[in-house]
């Protein structure tokens, strides 16, 4: 029985995953071939500067606008600014669909008559939600180049890469976030509603720190993992494995503490 629900769970998430990541090569695509060069790009950003600076934080905005008129910033701004917020809608239900969606459907218990210890259910689904989320992002990887392909702009594709790669860790930690809540609470619209308020309140922790740098808002940021994921940074500077090693290790923290739950309560029927 090994990896079967591993490979039942790839076979029946693959119409979506193919759905968010031809959706995620088309933004990717769209993202980098709309500033045809950089004189646009000047422009763009000259109109980004007669805003208010609280607005431009909400729209996840830093306060170094010469990096966002360069090739890099924009990207960083237009693209990853933006797609961690739409790729949470589909860790949130890939978490769900991990134990509460069959659950609420009322075929768990079918799940659960197999030979094997409910664990793996959680370890083998989230196992294949990982593989189809690292699809999804390398998707949108390659509408990133190949929207290059069609502007003047130059931005090193190994950035790009990094950029990209740097989704994945934020993707897991909401997916395992929402597991676990899902594990602990019985109702699917309530634990739906939790992992949704975990990840808006996550990103106004971070924006609301960023306004108040110096603050203690600025210091309360850091339990939002929008401030970890830090998609200028990144693009800055390359990926920041503390960062990553540290969302992956609150992931692993998450997963096990869904698989303690889920084991020692009732599953619905």
């Amino acid at each position: 029985m090994s990896g079967v629900i591993f490979g039942h769970t790839i076979k029946s998430g693959l119409r979506a995953t193919i759905i968010w990541g031809i959706g995620l090569l088309l933004y990717g695509f769209y993202a980098t071939a709309i500033i045809p060069d950089v004189d646009a790009l000047q422009q763009y950003t000259n109109l980004m500067e007669t805003m208010p600076p609280a607005l431009l934080q909400v729209f996840g905005v830093g306060e170094d606008m010469a990096f966002m008129s360069t090739p890099a910033g924009f990207v960083s701004f237009g693209f990853f600014g933006y797609i961690i917020l739409m790729l949470a809608v589909y860790a949130v239900v890939s978490g769900l669909n991990v134990t509460s969606t069959e659950e609420d459907q009322g075929i768990m218990d079918v799940l659960l008559s197999l030979p094997l210890p409910r664990w793996r259910i959680i370890v083998e689904k989230f196992a294949a939600y990982t593989i189809l989320s690292l699809v999804i992002v390398l998707l949108g990887f390659a509408g990133l180049v190949a929207g290059l392909e069609m502007s003047a702009l130059e931005v090193e594709v190994g950035r790009l890469l990094e950029g990209s790669l740097n989704i994945l860790p934020s993707m897991l930690l909401i997916m395992a976030a929402t597991v676990f809540i899902a594990a602990v609470v019985r109702n699917r619209g309530t634990a739906t509603a939790i992992a949704a308020a975990f990840v808006i309140v996550s990103y106004f922790l971070n924006v609301i720190g960023g306004m108040a740098s110096g603050s203690i808002a600025a210091q309360i940021a850091r339990l939002s993992f929008f401030y970890y994921y830090d998609n200028t940074g990144v693009m800055q500077n390359g990926l920041a494995m503390l960062n990553v090693i540290g969302m992956l290790a609150v992931v692993a923290l998450l997963v096990a503490g869904a698989m303690w739950a889920f084991q020692r309560r009732d599953v619905g029927i």
